[in-house]
């Protein structure tokens, strides 16, 4: 059976930005922003590593995508691929009458992966309209401290991974 890929989006999913400082120091700096890992992430990549590829897809600049990838995945996991915001589709959400940017998994069946083996890791379930069945929802994280949510999702991935191989944890 193929690996499957997860992908990781990046803002309110496994970091947070902000031109604010919070209350403790900030992981890393990029441009003017302070930007904190969330709570849980190196607990997070070691546990999913031996079930899953990694990649990064955010609708984020591409020097921020390259920023963050750096500080994240250095030294913890190898990334398939890092896309930023030129490989999203851009739509008219008819809710909010606003742009929102579409990640249509389809784009990454070239990288050697079916889109059935694909999970999305994603605080943004309406990028992944194309594909909901491929999501996996985290809610957005603001900088708290306490913040357990992806432990929870790591244990969801993990059992997601593991029915998909017909293993048991």
């Amino acid at each position: 059976m193929p690996r499957q890929l997860l992908i990781f989006d990046l803002d309110e999913t496994l970091v947070h930005a902000t031109p604010t400082a919070l209350p403790r120091a900030a992981d890393f700096a990029y441009a003017s922003y302070f930007v904190y890992e969330r709570p849980g992430l190196a607990a997070c990549l070691a546990l999913l590593a031996p079930l899953y590829d990694f990649a990064v897809w955010s609708s984020a600049s591409r020097g921020y995508v390259d920023a963050v990838v750096a500080h994240v995945f250095a030294g913890r996991a190898e990334l398939k691929f890092a896309w930023a915001v030129e490989r999203c589709v851009q739509r008219v959400d008819v809710r909010t009458n606003s742009y929102v940017y579409v990640k249509d998994l389809r784009k990454a069946q070239g990288q050697g992966y079916a889109v059935e083996d694909m999970t999305m890791l994603d605080d943004s379930p309406e990028k992944l309209v194309r594909q909901p069945r491929n999501h996996v929802a985290v809610r957005p994280w603001l900088g708290m401290p306490d913040d357990t949510e992806l432990l929870h999702a790591t244990a969801v991935l993990i059992a997601r991974a593991m029915a998909r191989s017909g293993r048991t944890a």
